[in-house]
């Protein structure tokens, strides 16, 4: 899938690209700046993986970035309309929030804001190995609930290392499951979490999706 980051970079700066050396040959980066914006750190900029980078220069004038930056979001839809795309805006500006509701409502577009890109995976040096291999191991016959939810976080755990996920990644979203375990609309729950906290949530979700669903 696709991914497109629109970058706000007079709103978020370099700090927001610092973790961006996992990105892959499918994800595109575009950074908005204006003469205004602070120096960029050309050290950070390079150090964007696989992804694609393109810069764009836009007038330093009220809102311009956010009108170049939503244009170009519009663009974006129309052009892979029907095509599987995430478009992120990286920004701290909630104003873009109305209009990627307005683009989820009308167009049913992947599209979200997040503060900054936070890739969650190690660049895999196995290109073979099968991001759903999971243990599918039965629990013990009527098990406490603390029970289970210790089963279900060695289980996801494990999906998340054997995808050779960092050990911080791991432990986050072990701990969002298990949180999230015994409420209602469970799965849905731990997708909405894992969004707030990573840029590359649908990915994380994919691998831990068939152990959810065990578990419900």
């Amino acid at each position: 899938m696709d991914r497109f980051f629109l970058v706000d970079f007079e709103n978020v700066g370099c700090s927001a690209l610092s973790n961006c050396s996992g990105l892959n040959k499918t994800d595109h980066l575009i950074i908005f700046f204006t003469n205004n914006a602070n120096k960029i750190d050309l050290n950070i900029i390079n150090e964007h993986g696989g992804a694609e980078l393109k810069t764009v220069r836009v007038p330093a004038k009220s809102q311009s970035i956010d009108m170049h930056i939503v244009s170009y979001m519009g663009y974006l839809i129309g052009k892979n309309k029907g095509k599987n795309v995430n478009i992120i805006v990286v920004s701290k500006d909630k104003d873009y929030d109305n209009i990627i509701e307005f683009w989820k409502t009308t167009e049913n577009a992947n599209v979200s804001r997040v503060q900054r890109i936070e890739i969650s995976y190690k660049k895999k040096t196995d290109t073979t190995k099968k991001s759903n291999q999971v243990n599918n191991s039965k629990p013990k016959k009527a098990p406490s609930k603390s029970e289970i939810k210790s089963e279900l976080n060695k289980q996801i755990q494990k999906a998340m290392s054997e995808n050779e996920y960092a050990q911080e990644a791991i432990n986050t979203v072990a701990k969002i499951v298990t949180k999230q375990y015994g409420k209602e609309n469970f799965k849905q729950n731990v997708h909405n979490e894992l969004r707030k906290v990573y840029t590359d949530y649908e990915d994380i979700y994919k691998h831990i999706k068939p152990l959810l669903g065990a578990f419900c």
